[in-house]
């Protein structure tokens, strides 16, 4: 299969896939390796294919290794890009893939791999839920169920994002409503997947716990029939970053592959030199037969230097990459440190809230029942509604907030929910926007402080926004070089500079913001009256951040 591959990439060179070192034209080359167990026998292979192109360098690996026990074995494919400028590259998934999933039907537990989604009718949805509630089972699933009228670009999109988790995941198309509606009865209310809905699954679903419904991300039909709404393309970004934070099996990263190449020119190198060592060992008879002799040194010596050069300039090429490999591992060690920080610090901030809650609910709980009001408090428990477990979830409840006014991009806000934190990214900004709508409530209601004094010192049952996570201006330089980025809509069609700003994140590289206007006293046109929300998404260029 790899052959094949190999074959069409570089069809007028003929390639060989022996253990060594391989060039196959001016900027490709080709290394092949291969591990032996102890009786001899050949259990894995390794062909990693460099090209290095004027704008990056692109690595390609691909790793085989047969099973010990005799039930199969494992394979992997990883391709790496070293971009030589500050250009980025996005990159697409090598054909490879899908040529090995046809040709090898590989299986996550027991769910199959395929490029296309497999087909599900009611008769087999049982069979489904068995893979997504299977402990095996370590990779995404998604499951797609087709809406009630055909609709080409739901069919284009869906198919498309199949197509782009093929080897991330496995996929499956619940076929008709029979299908959508025996599944629902399988796996229950929460974890459903409706008419035209895709569902990503992640590993060990529970069908019988609600709350864990929401960490199985669900995009409905509206989003992927709108042909202005790009929001579907984060499916499989997602499931991309998923699988990648993944270690590999140690099946494949324990195997070690002797270094063969390395080894080859070893040897070549000590024959040549003892063909040096025979010439000059040997006395000669004529001025001629020294000149030849010399000749053939000076040969032998010359082709040790240039086999030499090039070894050298081939172990200075690897030894970059490998730096460079390097420096992106400890990036992206650094990024979870980071998450780590700020999860820790959100932990407290929102252990130090909850406490704060449950002793004023403590409290009021107790002075309504001792006035005998005891259905008030079992009706208040409840009735208490739940926090948005996505940005796609908290806009189709912003008309619970009936003093903001919320113009940002909700293209934007939902580019959040492909990232590992979205969930409390979302809560977070749920959070900010109740408390910036509290505010609005008290302001129209005669208080007389902005929203820092508001969440400093707030009026009895207002809903404060952590201080420390407030910030009212933007640096001078930072409005200097980068006010532009700060000018969002308001009522009325016009655009106002919101320098305002809550933080649902204090560090990071995504650290999301929600931007504000509070006009709610004002007289500023279009937005007088109002509490403009005209950006809630990724951190905006700062001088802290450029």
């Amino acid at each position: 299969m790899s052959g094949a591959w190999l074959k069409k990439k570089f069809p007028r060179t003929a390639v060989q896939l022996g253990t060594g070192q391989h060039t196959l034209d001016e900027s490709s080359l080709l290394l092949s390796q291969a591990a032996y167990d102890e009786g001899g026998a050949e259990y894995a292979t390794r062909i990693q294919l460099r090209e290095d192109k004027a704008e990056a360098t692109w690595r390609t690996t691909v790793t085989a290794v047969r099973s010990t026990t005799g039930d199969g074995g494992m394979v992997s494919v990883d391709l790496e890009c070293f971009p030589n400028s500050a250009q980025t590259f996005r990159t697409s998934k090598p054909n490879l893939i899908r040529s090995l999933l046809v040709e090898l039907e590989p299986r996550d537990g027991i769910s199959r791999l395929s490029v296309n989604a497999l087909r599900v009718t009611h008769d087999r949805v049982h069979s489904l839920v068995d893979v997504l509630c299977d402990p095996e089972r370590q990779m995404p699933t998604i499951v797609a169920a087709r809406p009630t009228q055909p609709d080409p670009l739901w069919s284009e999109r869906v198919a498309g994002t199949m197509r782009d988790v093929a080897g991330d995941a496995s996929t499956y198309l619940l076929w008709d409503l029979a299908a959508v509606d025996a599944f629902r009865e399988a796996i229950g209310h929460d974890h459903r997947v409706g008419p035209g809905s895709v569902r990503t699954f992640l590993p060990l679903v529970d069908p019988a716990w609600a709350p864990d419904a929401p960490r199985h991300r669900l995009m409905g039909p509206a989003r992927l029939t709108d042909p202005a709404d790009q929001t579907w393309r984060g499916v499989a970004r997602r499931v991309h970053a998923l699988v990648l934070e993944r270690p590999l099996p140690r099946q494949l990263s324990a195997v070690a592959f002797p270094d063969r190449v390395a080894e080859q020119h070893r040897q070549e190198r000590r024959e040549s030199m003892d063909k040096a060592r025979l010439l000059t060992s040997v006395p000669a008879r004529r001025s001629g037969e020294h000149d030849e002799e010399l000749r053939a040194e000076v040969t032998l010596l010359n082709g040790l230097l240039e086999q030499a050069d090039k070894e050298l300039s081939e172990l200075g090429r690897t030894v970059d990459l490998s730096e460079r490999a390097y420096m992106a591992m400890q990036e992206q060690l650094q990024a979870v440190i980071v998450e780590r920080d700020n999860e820790v610090g959100d932990h407290l901030t929102t252990q130090d809230a909850l406490y704060q809650a449950r002793v004023e609910t403590d409290r009021l709980r107790l002075l309504l029942l001792r006035q005998g009001r005891s259905e008030e408090v079992v009706e208040a428990a409840e009735s208490l509604p739940g926090l948005p477990s996505s940005f796609e979830e908290l806009w189709e409840r912003l008309a619970e907030l009936e003093h903001l006014t919320v113009t940002a991009d909700p293209r934007v806000a939902s580019g959040l929910d492909e990232h590992a934190m979205s969930r409390t990214w979302a809560a977070k900004g749920w959070t900010a926007l109740v408390s910036l709508d509290s505010y609005a409530a008290a302001a129209k209601a005669g208080f007389n402080g902005g929203f820092y004094q508001f969440c400093m010192t707030p009026p009895a049952g207002a809903k404060p926004y952590p201080v420390k996570q407030v910030a009212m201006a933007e640096s001078s330089s930072t409005m200097g070089k980068f006010g532009h980025e700060r000018l969002f809509p308001v009522p009325g069609g016009e655009r106002a500079e919101m320098q305002a700003h809550l933080k649902l994140a204090v560090r990071g590289r995504i650290a999301p913001r929600v931007y504000f206007l509070d006009d709610v006293k004002g007289a500023r046109g279009g937005s007088a009256g109002h509490l403009v929300v005209g950006y809630i998404g990724p951190h905006l260029t700062s001088m802290m951040t450029n």
